[in-house]
């Protein structure tokens, strides 16, 4: 009973990329991304931080497939570490918020009451603002760089975690063997255990992609705008904004930052869409 929704969730996910191409490609895609950001430091042909000043704004060639920035570091190079950045980040993101939003959603969620009234409040606060304009916020705070955008993220992705999340532990409180289980005296930690946490299992694999996802967006975002990941350390963001002022002249130093971001966003977007039908019990497949 208790392992009804993992198995359904990662037998249909299997399912669902042996039948359509679109999701067998985001999960390849999703791979290659790991792989890379993985592997960033063995993969780079280049130091991404030496300049190369006689190689400044160098096209796409043999020695540097993506061409040179205007310090003439390699492209490249700097991409590969750019996606291990911004993947670690949404890696980091995603299992912290969803984590504390888990917990917070079975304390709120399974004893209800006064504890879930003042968790619920919390949750509303935190949800009544746009996650990134409270990001925003909360760098302000804490300060930029790459620990504060992490911080920032998961406090801002928490919120949105544990309201989902709490949906549907107040929905598995209602099934006939959660009640059995209270009436005959079984430890409320038990069930919690045994019976409901098993059973989020989907529901927190959805949300914990989706985050992923989010996160790797909003971290783009704060390092565009010179809150998140600091120069010389690359991230999609802020190779983003460092190209943006040869926009004309030169344009693959945004596009190819700003495609690689798009592709792994829309990528773990489709997989979490995947996953969503594999967990819904009501799907038709």
């Amino acid at each position: 009973m208790t392992q009804v929704s993992s198995t359904r969730t990662g037998g249909g996910l299997l399912a669902r990329a042996r039948g359509d191409w679109i999701v067998a490609i985001a999960c390849v895609v999703v791979l290659i991304y790991l792989v890379i950001a993985v592997g960033a430091r063995w993969l780079m042909p280049y130091d991404p931080d030496a300049q190369q000043l006689q190689e400044i704004l160098q096209p796409p060639s043999f020695a540097h497939p993506l061409g040179t920035d205007g310090y003439g570091r390699d492209e490249l190079s700097r991409l590969f570490l750019a996606i291990r950045s911004s993947v670690l980040i949404g890696v980091i993101v995603a299992a912290v918020s969803s984590f504390f939003g888990l917990v917070l959603a079975l304390v709120s969620g399974y004893l209800g009451g006064v504890v879930d009234f003042v968790i619920s409040r919390i949750i509303d606060v935190g949800l009544a603002f746009p996650t990134l304009v409270l990001s925003l916020a909360l760098i302000s705070a804490i300060g930029v760089g790459a620990k504060g955008t992490v911080i920032a993220l998961i406090l801002g992705f928490i919120p949105f975690t544990a309201r989902v999340l709490r949906s549907a532990v107040l929905s598995l409180r209602q099934e006939a063997y959660i009640e059995s289980a209270r009436v005959t005296g079984v430890h409320p930690v038990k069930i919690v255990l045994r019976h409901v946490l098993p059973n989020l299992v989907g529901t927190t694999t959805v949300q914990t992609t989706m985050v992923f996802a989010y996160a790797i967006l909003g971290e783009a975002g704060l390092s565009y705008v010179g809150l998140g990941v600091q120069p010389p350390t690359p991230s999609l963001g802020n190779m983003i904004a460092a190209g943006q002022t040869q926009i004309l002249e030169v344009p693959r130093l945004t596009v190819v930052p700003g495609t690689t971001a798009a592709i792994i966003i829309m990528a773990l977007l489709l997989i979490g869409d995947a996953l969503r039908d594999a967990s819904d019990p009501l799907t038709v497949r």
